[in-house]
């Protein structure tokens, strides 16, 4: 009876020179991750290079999205829009509304059929009822911009 303590205080001698191996490969894996890298945020939309239309590429849109969140990458950029795009399309098509902060709200509404004209021939036709996506904006926005 004597022999059975004796192993059973060699495996726990065994057990904490495995748990302090353990724990210094987990500590030499941590110093091995380099630093997250910030990125100064700008709050300044950069001019368009179409100076006629005075409207964005998707690449300068995605430069400024880039820039405004801080991001490393532009790929990061794409991927966050291509994500809230996706958000936006699915909420929509479940008939749910969606408020964008400071901007104002996108929702679905459904317009009753009713009638009207062909323009080239006068004759009068039925237009069906259908959805569509509405935007009404913000009391902050319009100040913002129309003022």
């Amino acid at each position: 009876m004597a022999k059975k303590p004796a192993k059973k205080s060699a495996k726990k001698a065994a057990k904490p020179k495995k748990a302090a191996a353990k724990k210094a490969s987990k500590m030499s894996a941590k110093a091995a991750k380099p630093a997250p890298v910030t990125v100064p945020k700008t709050r300044t939309a950069s001019r368009p290079k179409n100076s006629s239309t005075l409207s964005y590429t998707q690449s300068e849109f995605l430069e400024n999205i880039k820039g405004f969140c801080g991001l490393v990458k532009r790929s990061q950029a794409k991927e966050l829009c291509e994500d809230i795009a996706l958000f936006v399309k699915d909420s929509l098509k479940r008939g749910y509304k969606i408020p964008l902060f400071g901007l104002g709200k996108m929702y679905v509404r459904q317009t009753k059929p009713r009638m009207g004209r062909n323009p080239a021939t006068g004759e009068v036709m039925p237009i069906p009822a259908k959805k569509r996506v509405r935007f009404s904006v913000a009391k902050a926005l319009k100040e913002a911009v129309l003022k």
